[in-house]
């Protein structure tokens, strides 16, 4: 019979270094707090700025990032309670240095600040913070949150390693004016005490000038790198009387989805009052829309078509940004998506349509789990516009996404071209 040598496993489950003192549970509390903050903070100010990121690959990457901040946010939250503490701690940052970081970093006037802001300033020292946590606490006392910690730092590696990719891409990169935004940020950083607090505190009134002079908008567009030919008429470039045709037409509909993503994160950055798992939900329908469009932009690239060849629909914002966030997302969640899970037709007959007329292997994947994402997404709708926004009243609900649809069509009106007289 075989038999263990007892002596040779490991100790503590383990986990090593078990008689550091470490910190205490209100220290690990108040850290917590930072860290939850931070994530919350990071959700929302990509959430506002999703819109005005230009270039392609970033405003996708800014989806993305949104919707993992979202779920930190969440660990943090829980954990939080956990300590003998309550999430109300995280709020407790919400007048003062940390808040005031974050509203410069909305200020941000490019791509390329927003990225220096991101990837040089904030999230390195986030990523330092949370290390900084690990090291100094007991192991085996903390490891509900060194394990939290190990999975957020997973995600910030990640965003870390995609952020390098923007910032060689910014030309020229030695600009003064970028060296000067990030000791701006920087220095409103040192005012919080670093992320976590733990470092030195500079005085505010040392501070540079803050840019934030005012409640921060969102700019009335959605905005495309030069690479696009931008469009306000969603002007489809193939029609569908030929599979081949219509294929390439359902591409090109799954790659300007981007506008919905665009949509959700207005709606996430302005609709106060939301619950944290209403913002969780927004968050990722926002990610959702963002990767259908990469859906569409992959299976157009298969097929030899660069996306930047093709007109980029915009227009979603002019008919819907001008709306209050609710109804905004009542034109995405009920009018829009809520009308197509009607069969035949709709997601499945599309699914369908992809798998046994154009009996093409890719789009058929990317239709199956599209399928499946807006199944979810009308779920939200359900939940937080029929039941928490208009306390369960469906009608209201629908006469809400009814009214879109109609400003939606006064709108696109403008565009059509006029018969000639006979």
């Amino acid at each position: 019979m075989a038999e263990l040598h007892n002596h040779l496993v490991q100790p503590y489950a383990g986990i090593t270094d078990v008689q550091r003192v470490g910190l205490g549970v209100e220290a690990c509390a108040e850290r917590v707090a930072r860290f939850g903050y931070i994530s919350k903070q990071l959700m929302l100010v990509h959430a506002g700025k999703m819109t005005s990121v230009a270039n392609w690959e970033f405003k996708a990457a800014v989806g993305q990032q949104l919707w993992e901040s979202a779920l930190h946010w969440g660990i943090w939250r829980e954990r939080i309670g956990q300590l003998r503490a309550h999430e109300h701690l995280i709020e407790s940052h919400a007048e003062g240095p940390l808040y005031d970081l974050f509203q410069e970093l909305l200020r941000s006037q490019n791509d390329a600040e927003y990225a220096v802001g991101l990837y040089t300033v904030i999230l390195p020292a986030y990523q330092q913070a949370l290390q900084r946590y690990r090291a100094e606490t007991n192991p085996l006392v903390d490891q509900p949150t060194v394990r939290a910690v190990g999975h957020v730092l997973l995600d910030l590696d990640a965003h870390l390693a995609f952020g390098q990719s923007v910032l060689a891409a910014i030309e020229p990169a030695d600009r003064p004016e970028l060296a000067g935004w990030q000791a701006h940020l920087a220095a409103y950083l040192e005012a919080a005490g670093g992320i976590d607090g733990t470092q030195p505190v500079r005085p505010t009134y040392t501070l540079p000038a803050p840019r934030s002079d005012g409640e921060f908008r969102i700019p009335p567009s959605f905005a495309r790198d030069d690479r696009f030919m931008t469009s306000l008429p969603k002007i489809n470039p193939w029609n569908e009387d030929a599979i081949p045709d219509h294929l390439l037409s359902k591409m090109w509909v799954r790659a300007q989805e981007m506008t919905a993503a665009e949509l959700c994160a207005s709606v996430l950055f302005e609709w106060e009052g939301l619950p944290y798992e209403g913002c969780v939900d927004l968050a990722r329908h926002c990610w959702d829309e963002a990767r259908h469009s990469l859906f569409g932009q992959a299976a157009l690239e298969a097929e030899g078509i660069p996306l930047t060849t093709l007109p980029s629909w915009v227009g979603y914002a002019k008919h819907t940004l001008p709306a209050p966030p609710q109804k905004r997302y009542s034109h995405l969640a009920i009018a829009t998506e809520g009308g197509v899970m009607a069969y035949p037709g709709g997601k499945r007959g599309e699914w369908e349509w992809c798998k046994d007329l154009a009996q093409h292997p890719l789009m058929t994947t990317y239709q199956d789990f599209d399928w499946a994402d807006e199944v979810t997404h009308v779920r939200y709708g359900r939940e937080w516009l029929v039941r928490f926004f208009c306390k369960g009243d469906r009608q209201r609900a629908n006469a809400l996404a009814d009214e879109t649809v109609a400003e939606r069509t006064a709108y696109y009106a403008q565009f059509r071209v006029s018969e000639p007289n006979n």
